[in-house]
C-alpha cells in the first residue's frame, strides 16, 4: 500500500462514517441550541462540509468552492459564511437538514473521485497553510489533518450533542 491508497481509504472511511452519524439528524435536532456555548448540530454539519468543500476546491482543484458556485444558494444554508463567526452568530445559525444532506454527499462523492483520479504525484504537492499558522505542509499530512481529521473531530462533537438529545451519536 501506498501513501494515496492510504489517504484515499481513510477519507472513504471517514465520508461514510460522518454520513452515517448524521443520517438521522432531523430538523428539530439540527435547530437545537445547546446549553452552554457549544454550537447546533446543523452549524457543526454545515461547517464540515463547507470546509471540505472550500478546501479541496480551492487548494487542491486551485478552483471556486461549490458553495459560491455549482451549489450556491443550495447548500441548506443560503449564502450564510461558516468562517469568523461569533459564538453568538454560530448558535443562532440554521440549516435545511435535508438540503445539507445532499450537498455533503456531493461535496464527500467529488473529494473522493478527486484522490481516486489522481496519482502518486498528488501525494509529493505541499499546501501552504501559512495564512492559519501552519506553514508548508506534506499532502498527506493535510488531508489528514484538514480533511480527514476535521471530520472526526466534528462527527465527536455532533455525537455528543445527539447523546444529549438521547439519540445514538456514532454509528458504531
Amino acid at each position: 500500500m501506498n501513501t494515496l491508497e492510504l489517504v484515499r481509504i481513510n477519507l472513504h472511511g471517514v465520508h461514510d462514517q460522518f454520513t452515517k452519524t448524521v443520517a438521522d439528524v432531523t430538523q428539530e435536532m439540527a435547530d437545537w441550541v445547546p446549553p452552554g456555548v457549544a454550537h447546533p448540530i446543523g452549524e457543526r454539519y454545515a461547517h464540515a462540509v463547507a470546509a471540505e468543500d472550500w478546501l479541496v476546491n480551492s487548494l487542491s482543484k486551485a478552483s471556486a468552492p461549490w458553495f459560491a458556485t455549482t451549489w450556491a444558494g443550495k447548500t441548506g444554508y443560503g449564502n450564510l459564511t461558516l468562517a469568523g463567526v461569533t459564538v453568538e452568530e454560530a448558535r443562532a445559525f440554521r440549516v435545511d437538514v435535508n438540503t445539507l444532506h445532499d450537498y455533503a454527499r456531493a461535496v464527500f462523492a467529488s473529494s473522493e473521485e478527486f484522490l481516486n483520479t489522481a496519482d502518486l504525484a498528488e501525494m509529493e504537492r505541499v499546501y501552504d497553510m501559512s495564512a492559519v499558522g501552519f506553514g508548508m505542509l506534506p499532502a498527506p499530512i493535510w488531508w489528514s489533518a484538514f480533511i480527514i481529521d476535521h471530520l472526526h473531530d466534528v462527527m465527536g462533537e455532533i455525537s455528543i450533542l445527539k447523546g444529549c438529545l438521547g439519540y445514538t451519536g456514532y454509528p458504531f
